[in-house]
């Protein structure tokens, strides 16, 4: 079984308000899917509540007109209201509201199948504008930036561990911006121009960190620029000042 994506949802409410009453073979002929698809796509639909079988046909209910209203409209907050009905889809929401996390632990957190979790982070991709993926994670960035000392506590310890993982036993005194982004960000859920943003003013605050540039014979030159973006993350370096 494939996940679903929501055009695929809203196609199966609009043939059920359409036809006033659809069947697996209407969508099967309708959607050009195979019956086993189009039986999954009527389950799913009904599980969310958004479509009610009657005998061999299904009906679109309140809350998919709702549903399908609030989406051609595209008011993706009334389609987040609706979607919240659904058990599953506002578990995860809560979950990645409030941590970082891999499909495998959301799986594991739910007892939802992997296709099931694919499925509710398409929808969330959809109705939520801070839905950030990085590194296999999935998480939803926070409202408010942590204050200064909480991120540089942040960098510090992201930057202790990975300044350990050096060829041949060596520690790394410059390590790359893109990796050290990486793990500030899932801890702190953050975007990346939101870390961006925060180092930006963590330089600025006289923090004891450096940002350096590649050059030439791996030399490590001061950025010369003291604002960097996530496009220039892989060719930066930060320092920490001991």
């Amino acid at each position: 079984m494939r996940p679903f994506t929501l055009g695929r949802l809203m196609d199966v409410i609009r043939l059920a308000r359409a036809f006033r009453g659809v069947s697996i073979e209407d969508v099967e002929e309708a959607m050009m899917v195979n019956r086993d698809r189009a039986a999954e796509l009527l389950k799913q639909a009904e599980e969310m509540r958004l479509i009610r079988r009657d005998g061999e046909l299904y009906h679109s209910t309140s809350l998919g007109n709702v549903f399908f209203e609030a989406y051609n409209r595209n008011d993706r907050a009334k389609v987040d209201e609706v979607l919240n009905e659904y058990p599953p889809y506002f578990t995860v929401k809560e979950i990645i509201s409030q941590e970082s996390v891999s499909v495998e632990e959301l799986k594991k957190l739910t007892n939802l199948t992997e296709v099931a979790v694919e499925m509710i982070l398409r929808l969330l991709q959809y109705t939520c504008d801070n839905l950030c993926f990085l590194n296999e994670k999935v998480y939803l960035s926070a409202k408010d930036l942590p204050k200064l000392s909480e991120f540089y506590s942040s960098v510090r310890n992201t930057y202790a561990k990975l300044s350990k993982d050096s060829q041949w036993g060596c520690s790394n005194t410059f390590v790359r911006v893109d990796k050290i982004a990486a793990g500030v960000c899932q801890e702190l859920r953050l975007s990346m121009d939101d870390f961006s943003i925060i180092l930006y003013k963590l330089i600025k605050s006289g923090f004891p960190i450096e940002i350096h540039s590649e050059g030439m014979s791996y030399e490590f030159l001061p950025f010369a620029n003291r604002r960097i973006n996530p496009s220039s993350y892989r060719r930066c370096y930060i320092r920490l000042r001991v």
